[in-house]
């Protein structure tokens, strides 16, 4: 009998704790209040593709059910070699690693791409 219990206090408890802990979502990338009921955002992530969804998810999550309008976006590359020489040094790494049986260099950071949006919720 006192082991039901516990056991059932146990349950309620991880239960609660899980609960909470779904509560707790933090945007993956932070949301800045501007005048005029804009807001601002930066995505970041070593492709431009997932720095701009990133940047889309944060701004969903601010507006909620209304739409997001973006006023303006701007890009930044910031690796360590420019992005064309980039993809050229990682296809040729790709190519040579798939003939030597290796893997291919990774020279991409999870900070490489930056996409900044101003957005407006509607």
């Amino acid at each position: 009998m006192i082991t039901m219990n516990k056991a059932a206090a146990f349950g309620t408890t991880l239960a609660a704790a899980l609960a909470l802990s779904a509560c707790q979502s933090t945007p993956s990338s932070p949301v800045i209040q501007r005048a005029n009921a804009t807001y601002e955002t930066t995505g970041i992530a070593d492709t431009k593709v997932k720095a701009q969804q990133n940047a889309i998810d944060s701004a969903q999550k601010t507006c909620r059910s209304k739409q997001v309008i973006i006023i303006e976006d701007t890009v930044n590359y910031n690796g360590i070699l420019d992005e064309r020489t980039g993809r050229m040094v990682g296809q040729a790494g790709a190519v040579l690693g798939s003939i030597f049986g290796t893997g291919s260099p990774d020279l991409s950071r999870d900070d490489d791409y930056e996409y900044t949006i101003s957005f407006r919720c509607q």
